[in-house]
């Protein structure tokens, strides 16, 4: 047997390996979740779809001088709510109450019909949110009944006239410019809402 006859056996041998040895570790992966595939991005709120009435980056609005690790609203304050509401319907709605489990109430000011294809703008911010679309209104958590912070959900309820219940899971805003750990500003509380006490 020549030395070439001798080396083609060894170079399959070593293919059939090294196949072998990449099936093995793809197979170890599979049927595996990424840790990441439940994570939702941080810069966004929740959104939810329900018959006509969409509900666009809803969360609760991060605290001027509040902390990434610790409570960015202790229990018994008051704390604002952001969103987008749209009513993709030829029909106006109207949102009539709001709760939560976490506060003793949740208080709507303004405006709160739903023109036809219309839209609400909860924000502190004048003009409300999402480019400024929609009316402008003002949803608070007040009396909560908890510390709150990053990193959980906490459930509102809202009721409209026509479209009924609709429950969204409200992320933690995040802070802009803030270093985690660190305070924007000396230890006192949330914007927009009475009584309203971040981390310190």
């Amino acid at each position: 047997m020549s030395r070439s006859e001798r080396i083609r056996p060894m170079r399959a041998a070593l293919v059939t390996g090294a196949l072998i040895g990449a099936l093995a570790l793809a197979g170890c992966g599979a049927g595996k979740i990424s840790q990441t595939a439940d994570q939702q991005a941080a810069v966004s709120g929740a959104n939810l779809t329900t018959q006509h009435i969409e509900i666009r980056n809803a969360e609760i609005e991060f605290p001027v001088g509040g902390s990434q690790r610790l409570a960015a609203y202790t229990a018994g304050a008051s704390a604002p709510v952001t969103m987008s509401i749209a009513n993709d319907d030829d029909l106006p709605d109207r949102l009539v109450s709001a709760s939560s489990p976490i506060a003793g109430t949740v208080r709507i000011t303004g405006d709160t019909q739903i023109a036809p294809h219309g839209a609400l703008s909860a924000s502190t911010t004048p003009g409300g949110v999402v480019g400024n679309l929609g009316s402008p209104i003002e949803i608070t958590l007040e009396g909560l009944r908890q510390d709150i912070g990053p990193g959980l959900g906490y459930p509102l309820t809202l009721v409209f006239e026509r479209a009924g219940s609709v429950t969204v899971e409200l992320p933690m805003g995040n802070a802009d410019n803030l270093v985690p750990g660190e305070s924007g500003s000396a230890g006192s509380g949330g914007t927009g809402g009475s009584g309203g006490s971040g981390g310190h």
